[in-house]
């Protein structure tokens, strides 16, 4: 069996700010491989069930070493608290529908995880209807598109 533990990632953040960190938990696999239990909320590239190593050189601190299949899914709510209403109950209910699941959250945000086998259109279908039923809110694929450029990374086409 695999050993539950946590690792620290650092957070994409604005030059002149203070470096932040994302404690993800983690199966540890071997020597610097972990797979990822849940998808983050905060660091970009990644999502549940990806298996990483830390690196130094990276820009990330982490290198990809196998995609576990799931997109992670940043859903924005307007106001604080939101996450945790009726609209955020019922996302997290429905999302099951495109084998999707929610793992957390923070202030106004909820992290989803939706398996690439569900296809790329129909979870940003879904997350464009949840957009459309949530006045002022937003959604991204945190994953799915390299960061800085913009360029779909397509590691699900492969």
């Amino acid at each position: 069996m695999n050993k539950r533990t946590e690792i620290g990632l650092p957070v994409r953040v604005r030059p002149g700010t203070d470096p932040v960190e994302e404690t993800l938990p983690v199966e540890e696999l071997g020597p610097n491989h972990y797979r990822l239990v849940y998808s983050p909320g905060l660091v970009h590239g990644l999502a549940a069930g990806d298996e990483i190593g830390l690196s130094d050189t990276a820009p990330s601190g982490f290198i990809v070493k196998k995609r576990g299949g799931n997109f992670c899914i940043w859903f924005f709510f307007p106001k604080e608290g939101m996450n945790r209403g009726e609209d955020a109950r019922r996302l997290s209910q429905e999302v099951s529908r495109i084998g999707g699941r929610m793992e957390g959250g923070g202030e106004t945000t909820l992290v989803f995880s939706a398996p690439a086998s569900s296809g790329f259109d129909a979870i940003a279908d879904f997350f464009d209807a949840a957009v459309a039923s949530v006045h002022d809110s937003a959604w991204m694929f945190s994953n799915a598109y390299a960061p800085g450029t913009g360029a779909r990374l397509d590691w699900w086409q492969v």
